[in-house]
């Protein structure tokens, strides 16, 4: 295929008319759960509340550090019924430019508890994170969708 990259090609999955993001084809700690499609795994934590802009679904993640998981429904851009009640993100953005967002999937996780975040932050050696609330995450995500998109 010319002028796309293979790579970007197969970290992506096409649902009805949108493109999921951090596609994974084998299983991963991030597992959304589609209408219509059923399970759908993804890559890191981040990839699932970018997926949540574009469709509604219910999502589990799996702490890298302990194991247990952490459930919620996105719902109209909206982080709904999380349980536990408080788990942080750790996400690593790049900027690509204007509009244009990349996520170190790798070093993208969700912790059920702040203990698990601090044990794994103490062996990580990769680029520093943003460490953040799921909703305060999904907001910055909302905040940054274009108002106004011109006509191609």
């Amino acid at each position: 295929m010319r002028g796309v990259d293979a790579e970007v090609l197969k970290d992506m999955l096409y649902y009805g008319p949108i493109r999921l993001v951090g596609f994974s084809d084998t299983p991963t700690l991030c597992r959304m759960i589609l209408p219509e499609r059923g399970d759908v795994y993804v890559k890191g934590g981040a990839d699932i509340l970018i997926n949540g802009l574009k469709t509604d679904l219910r999502a589990e993640a799996q702490c890298p550090s302990c194991g247990n998981v952490t459930r919620f429904h996105v719902d109209n851009r909206q982080i709904e019924d999380l349980a536990p009640k408080d788990p942080t993100l750790h996400v690593v953005e790049f900027e690509l430019g204007p509009g244009r967002l990349s996520i170190k999937c790798e070093a993208t996780h969700i912790f059920d508890k702040k203990d698990c975040l601090t044990k794994w932050l103490s062996t990580y050696t990769g680029k520093p994170g943003l460490v953040i609330s799921l909703p305060e995450y999904m907001d910055s995500l909302n905040k940054r969708l274009p108002t106004n998109v011109s006509p191609a």
